[in-house]
């Protein structure tokens, strides 16, 4: 039976994607989001603890997609846990836990949620609009290139 390994988490994106390769020329993007805990203080004041999590995709996916990764974007990202261990150079041995995403998805930015609910404006239409076809050129890059050979097939999400 397989263990269970599944994570979908939405935020901001900390700084742009950094596009590298690794020396079998395999692209690769990594990328930080910071997503927020809210919660009420005694004074019924909202406040917000932030955690920042460390993502990597690998790729062409990846390379499509590291263009659309800028700083502030809101995303969401679906893919599973894995840890990462070395030991530096004074031998002193390391741990973190990192995000191995396998899709992305690119949200609309800002919180309009202050405005009249029931109205929107044509600017907000058109950004609605834009978002939209960012999107669906976004997926048809990246379908374009989409191999399910390029996550390692080691462990599995199982479904």
């Amino acid at each position: 039976m397989a263990n269970i390994n599944v994570v979908v988490i939405e935020g901001n994106l900390v700084k742009a994607a950094e596009l590298s390769r690794w020396s079998d020329g395999t692209p690769y993007i990594r990328f930080t989001i910071a997503n927020n805990e809210f919660y009420k203080d005694s004074s019924e004041k909202y406040n917000s603890i932030p955690s920042f999590i460390d993502c990597q995709c690998k790729g062409p996916y990846a390379e499509s997609m590291s263009k659309h990764l800028l700083k502030g974007r809101r995303i969401s990202v679906f893919g599973r846990l894995k840890q990462q261990r070395w030991t530096d150079e004074n031998g002193l041995k390391h741990s973190a836990i990192v995000v191995k995403v396998s899709e992305i998805s690119l949200l609309p930015n800002g919180n309009n949620s202050n405005q009249n609910a029931g109205s929107t404006s044509f600017s907000e239409q058109s950004n609605q609009t834009n978002y939209a076809a960012e999107n669906q050129n976004m997926y048809s890059e990246a379908t374009e290139f989409y191999d399910s050979s390029m996550f390692d097939n080691t462990d599995p999400i199982p479904f």
